[in-house]
């Protein structure tokens, strides 16, 4: 018999531990994992890709937690376009995700989850959105519909006041959720300077902001600047809780009835709108198809890539 020896997990190098920890990605699992040993609570931190689920466990202190912070944003948007009067701004959360990503210190791949969606739709309506933003919005592809297996007659040319309405109204509340989560992340970006891809979804799917490398540099050299805006705008001109959305065109697409033959479902009011900043000039069709069919999978992905074969409709919005 062979005398008794050291763990054969010791033996295995740091670098192999740490490919072990970037697999499981959960940060609650690693941080549980650093109470195993002196070694596992060293070599957590360096931990280069991880998950964050946004959840109750993590945000324990209900009245500051970082969903209650982000809904509370989402409601004083919407408030400041109905109504000109500002509202308080609210303190900083106490359990952000980054007061709790300050234990990782090598991070280069993130992902948040937050709990759930919080676009608040008419009964029967779905609305999913895929945002990309730098310094400001780049982009979003919103996907809609009002039912499945009914059809909707809706003309957009001579319904201003319906089936039109209703769509921009859709698209605003995505921007606004989409800036206020960008807006959320920045504090963050600024700590983590080795980032090189953020996402931030929510456990129902219903939206989602992504960050690339350049876009993460972009938002980082941009504090300078914002700085400055911020001082030439008139205290309570905008809300502050959320990233200022630059004036942008829509370019929106609409089906009454749409045939999904790859799912087998018939889709009522199916709507596909496709935002880009003005400044940033028209995009090409091909672009604009590569920004759609990389933004949804399943059902809502067939809906967007039929949908890009349908009539456009072209409208111009100003920053707000």
């Amino acid at each position: 018999m062979h005398p008794m020896s050291e763990d054969a997990f010791d033996r295995l190098p740091d670098a192999l531990i740490l490919v072990i920890f970037n697999s499981v990605a959960d940060i609650k699992t690693l941080i549980h994992c650093r109470a195993v040993s002196k070694r596992f609570n060293s070599l957590v931190p360096q931990a280069e890709t991880l998950v964050l689920k946004v959840d109750r466990v993590i945000s324990a202190d209900s009245d500051g937690s970082f969903f209650l912070s982000f809904l509370k944003s989402i409601f004083r948007s919407l408030h400041h376009i109905i109504s000109p009067k500002s509202l308080p701004i609210q303190p900083r959360p106490h359990n952000s995700p980054t007061q709790i990503l300050r234990g990782f210190n090598r991070i280069r791949n993130l992902e948040i989850e937050l709990p759930g969606g919080d676009l608040c739709l008419e009964k029967g309506a779905v609305l999913k959105w895929k945002a990309e933003f730098g310094k400001s919005l780049k982009s979003c592809v919103i996907m809609g519909y009002r039912g499945l297996g009914e059809g909707e007659e809706v003309d957009f040319g001579g319904d201003m006041d319906g089936g039109l309405k209703v769509r921009v109204v859709w698209t605003i509340s995505a921007l606004i959720a989409a800036s206020a989560r960008h807006y959320l992340l920045k504090e963050l970006i600024k700590e983590h300077r080795e980032l090189e891809r953020l996402v931030l979804r929510d456990r129902d799917g219903e939206g989602t902001v992504v960050m690339d490398k350049k876009a993460l540099r972009e938002c980082r050299d941009e504090d300078g600047e914002e700085e400055q805006e911020e001082e030439e705008v008139e205290s309570g001109e905008r809300d502050k809780s959320r990233t200022k959305v630059p004036a942008v065109q829509m370019r929106m697409r609409h089906e009454p009835l749409l045939e999904l033959e790859g799912c087998g479902v018939r889709m009522g009011g199916a709507t596909l709108v496709v935002v880009t900043p003005i400044k940033d000039g028209r995009r090409t069709v091909a672009e604009e198809a590569g920004l759609v069919c990389g933004a949804f999978e399943g059902m809502f992905g067939e809906a967007a890539g039929t949908l890009l074969k349908a009539r456009t409709y072209l409208l111009e919005m100003n920053s707000f």
